[in-house]
């Protein structure tokens, strides 16, 4: 096997827990690893994290890395075994072009595993990270140990606040703007987010629990800073608005609506460029009824927690945004929630951003940071496809008209 599995020490993980007066929070502190014996059916793997001095919030881990098999093996994916109860198969299922670079021999570049592993609530624990092969061989690869603790700690000091909510949520949509939104209101003096951008708690993470949640938020600031983030899927999603209620009620809420059509290409051309997607734009959006079909209904059930396709091949269903809103609307008022049309941030984006900092109490930005982020490059749509997507949702524009009161002029 590789020298990279082998290589970190030992691993221990100590979890501790940190209250003020207003609120509590776990951590997973990394200390030290114990690998696995090397076996003549893996070439190379590596841990990547948790690895020792990380720390990682909530009562669990992130456990993030990449396994090769040897010439002629083949693996399916790797699990977690916490005190002898295994968990479920993790396929390897994120690109690793590096590991491909570096291994000519592998079989793709989806060598990478990343998944959350919750801890038990006993002091100490040991978990065991396992890979199944295909033909039905299980070898071990790690063996984690973790001790839990509890630690206070005193009250903040004067002027600064506790955290214990996001004050607000840029929630969508996908392709709207999001990216340059949130990179304004980062540079903001007033506002702190966390270092990534989409955490999806409120969307596929949401099993991570709050203390996870809360964890990626500076835990203290100072009096007057508020703190926010952004997860455009979170407009979309079924059980977001009540997730979000459930942890920041009085949370104020953002949302960037664009043009459907344009926004459902730009969508297309950000899964392409992904490896997401290989149909044609109209082959994609004509198969996407078949795709999405019964997938809103299982995860408002709770019956499927994560579905990758109901994230990326809703490339209409999130340009009908009056239900969407109309969900967000029966659990916030409307006036915790400000909607902004794309194309104004796009043209006008400071004096937009303005009316953002408005919404949030704090004073406008200023100086030259309005660039554009994350913008898709391709060849443009068909206007032939665009005149159809115009007239199929013509019905949904006006509809939307009617929830929000206003036109947003997309005829």
């Amino acid at each position: 096997m590789g020298n990279h599995l082998g290589a970190p020490p030992a691993i221990a993980i100590k979890v501790r827990m940190t209250a003020t007066g207003l609120t509590a929070r776990l951590v997973t502190r990394v200390v030290s690893a114990i690998p696995a014996p090397a076996h003549d059916a893996l070439l190379a793997g590596a841990l990547d994290s948790p690895l020792p001095g990380s720390v990682s919030p909530g009562r669990g881990v992130e456990i993030n890395g990449w396994v090769l098999p040897a010439a002629g093996d083949e693996i399916d994916g790797v699990f977690a075994v916490v005190e002898g109860v295994r968990g479920p198969l993790q396929p390897l299922h994120v690109s690793r072009p590096d590991v491909a670079a570096d291994h000519p021999g592998a079989p793709s570049q989806n060598v990478g595993f990343s998944f959350w592993c919750s801890l038990p609530d006993s002091s100490a624990a040991r978990i065991q990270i396992v890979s199944k092969f295909s033909s039905g061989r299980l070898i071990p690869l790690l063996d984690l140990h973790v001790e839990v603790e509890e630690e206070v700690v005193a009250e903040p000091p004067a002027g600064t606040r506790v955290v214990s909510a996001p004050d607000f949520v840029i929630i969508g949509t996908q392709r709207g703007g999001t990216t340059s939104l949130h990179a304004y209101l980062r540079s903001h003096p007033g506002i702190e987010t966390p270092a990534k951008k989409e955490i999806h708690f409120l969307t596929d993470r949401h099993d991570r629990g709050a203390d996870w949640y809360l964890g990626q938020f500076p835990p203290v600031v100072a009096s007057g800073t508020l703190v926010g983030e952004a997860t455009p899927y979170a407009l979309f999603h079924p059980l977001a608005p009540q997730r979000l209620s459930a942890i920041a009620p009085e949370a104020r809420i953002i949302v960037l609506l664009r043009n459907p059509a344009e926004r459902a290409y730009s969508h297309y051309l950000h899964e392409v460029s992904r490896g997401h997607e290989l149909l044609s734009f109209e082959d994609a959006i004509a198969a996407e009824p078949e795709r999405l079909a019964g997938l809103e209904e299982r995860l408002e059930k709770g019956e499927i927690l994560v579905s990758d396709v109901h994230k990326r091949a809703s490339y209409l269903a999130r340009g009908r945004y009056a239900p969407q809103l109309e969900r967000w609307l029966s659990v916030f008022p409307p006036e915790q929630i400000l909607l902004l049309r794309s194309e104004d941030l796009y043209v006008r984006p400071a004096l937009t951003t303005a009316r953002v900092t408005n919404f949030l109490g704090l004073p406008p930005l200023t100086g030259d940071i309005f660039a554009t982020h994350n913008a898709t490059g391709g060849p443009p749509m068909k206007p032939a496809t665009r005149d159809s997507l115009m007239a199929q949702f013509a019905a949904d524009n006006e509809r939307l008209a009617e929830v929000i009161g206003w036109d947003p002029g997309w005829g």
